[in-house]
Formats: C-alpha cells, structure tokens, sequence
C-alpha cells in the first residue's frame, strides 16, 4: 500500500458543521471553539461563511467570528459564494477565501440562485482579484460525485469544469461528495484522473459521511495521491440545500485513522477530545464520530457525590 508521509487537514466544523445545526452558536462559544482546535494542533481552519444570513442564520456573525480569531497562529479561511460575500470578508479582514459553487446547475441555482456557469465565471474573477490583493484561495467544487436533484455527475462534465478552473489560474480544488454518495472506486478513479490531467494543481476532498464511506473514501483518495481533506469536529454538518446530505466525515475518525497508518498530520488526538467535549456539552447531543463514542464508553465512571 502506496502511502504518503504527511497529510493535511482543514477544518470546516465551524462553518460546514455549524450551518446546519439546530440553533445558533452564540459568537464567544464559537471563538473558544475555534481556539480549541488551533490548540490541537489545526492549522487551517474554516472559520465561517460570508453568505446572506436569511439564508444561513447560523453563521451571521461572520464578520464578528474573523475579527475575534485574527490572533490565533491558523490560516483563517471563509466561504465566499459571491462578490457580496467577498466584499463583507475583506471588509471583515479574512486572509483565506474558498469560493463555492456546484458542479450541477440543478444543486447550484437552489444554493447560490444561478447557473452553474453564471458562478464560475464570476469565481474565476473573483479569484483572480483575491489573488491581486494577496489573499489565500481555493476552490470548493460541490455535487463531484452525486447531485440530490440531477443524480449522476458524468466524469466528463467535472474534467470540463476542473480545465475551465485551472486555465482561470486556479490552484486548489476541492472535490466535494456534497450528499455523500461516493464510493471508494469512484473517489480513485476520478482522484487518479485529474491528478494525471492537472500535475500541478492541489486537489483536495471534502467527504460526507450519509452511507458510511467516508473513511473508506478517505483511503482511496490517499491511495490515488490526494493529501489534502476537509473534515468536521464530531462529524458535524449537512447541506440546508442538499435533501439526505449528513454531516462530515469526522476529524478525529480521519486522524486516528492516518496516524494509525504512519500519515503524520500534526493534531493532537488528545486535545481534540477536548473540542469533542466541549461541542457535546453545547450541543446536548451524541456526536456522530466513532472515536467519540470510543471514548466516552471507555471514561470512567463519574465520581459519587458527597453524601450520595
């Protein structure tokens, strides 16, 4: 088995995670959070996203988010769907912009109101002035491998859109299983794929864990010459605009998971238990992570109260 030395992750837990739950994150909860995970040793995070708060209220304090996190040692980065968006993020004072759009116009007109070329012209201008202003960037390509609304994405269509990228000046694209439908097979020969056709571009995947494989998913990409991932603390999120789409693959299952195969990654599994801990005591729920579980069949028991 073909296996790299290093492997990087970012963090999307608050911004792919929080958008999809329940009830708003109060801003201070949402900075210690982020704190918590530069502590374990993340050093790129996805803070939150600048899109309209009528559509996604739970991260409308974006601007407040960056502000409050500028001090921690990460590479801050923050969804930009559109020229607003990126406006309010410069504005803000983020360094790092992943813009987003869909590989489907069926997902895309119902997340961003518009075409699917519509948003990659305007993504390959809004790229292009973000790199003229010095920024990090990096492209978020959603419904690679299944659409909620178009099933099947033909292998032809993503090689089309991933040229019209790279001939834009693009230079990390992210491969995302927005409903996590993506097979182990798919993820590789598609992986392999672009790899071969664009050697000088990071590729990156962003896995959804709906049907279970994304671990697997995790391997395959590893084994075709991905090390780039996004993953979610706790296996948080969803997509308000994906019917089924569960959450992320969880940061702590993907790093237990390569650490335990030699692919060093930098995190500290111990203090990402910690930002599990916080996040269930928030949230009041179990977390859809297997080495959370692990973990808290394996605590010991709580200490008796005195006079119990």
């Amino acid at each position: 088995m073909q296996l790299p030395a290093l492997a990087h992750i970012t963090e999307v837990g608050p911004r792919d995670g929080l958008q999809n739950e329940t009830r708003f994150m109060p801003t201070e909860e949402k900075v210690g959070m982020i704190e918590q995970l530069a502590a374990s040793g993340l050093r790129e995070i996805e803070v939150t996203s600048f899109t309209h708060p009528t559509w996604i209220p739970n991260l409308a304090d974006a601007e407040e988010v960056v502000r409050a996190t500028r001090h921690l040692p990460v590479s801050a980065y923050a969804l930009i769907p559109n020229k607003r968006g990126m406006e309010r993020a410069q504005r803000a004072g983020i360094e790092g912009m992943t813009f987003v759009f869909s590989a489907t116009d069926g997902h895309n007109r119902r997340n961003l109101n518009r075409s699917t070329e519509d948003s990659l012209s305007e993504i390959l201008d809004l790229h292009a002035a973000a790199g003229a202003d010095g920024l990090r960037r990096r492209i978020s390509l959603s419904t690679v491998f299944g659409c909620p609304f178009e099933g099947a994405v033909p292998e032809a269509r993503i090689q089309a859109i991933v040229a019209r990228l790279v001939e834009g000046g693009c230079e990390r694209i992210g491969l995302c299983d927005t409903i996590g439908v993506a097979d182990p097979v798919q993820v590789h020969r598609l992986a392999r794929a672009l790899i071969a056709r664009f050697p000088g571009v990071v590729f990156e995947l962003h896995l959804h864990d709906t049907r279970g494989c994304a671990l697997a998913n995790t391997l395959a990409g590893l084994q075709a010459g991905i090390v780039h991932f996004d993953t979610a603390i706790g296996g948080l999120g969803g997509c308000p605009y994906a019917p089924g789409a569960t959450g992320n693959v969880a940061t702590e299952d993907v790093v237990s998971m390569l650490e335990a195969m030699g692919v060093r990654t930098g995190i500290d599994q111990a203090l990402l238990l910690e930002s599990d801990r916080r996040l269930a005591q928030w949230r009041g729920t179990p977390l859809d992570s297997a080495v959370w579980r692990v973990a808290q069949r394996c605590a010991p028991p709580a200490s008796p109260s005195p006079g119990a």
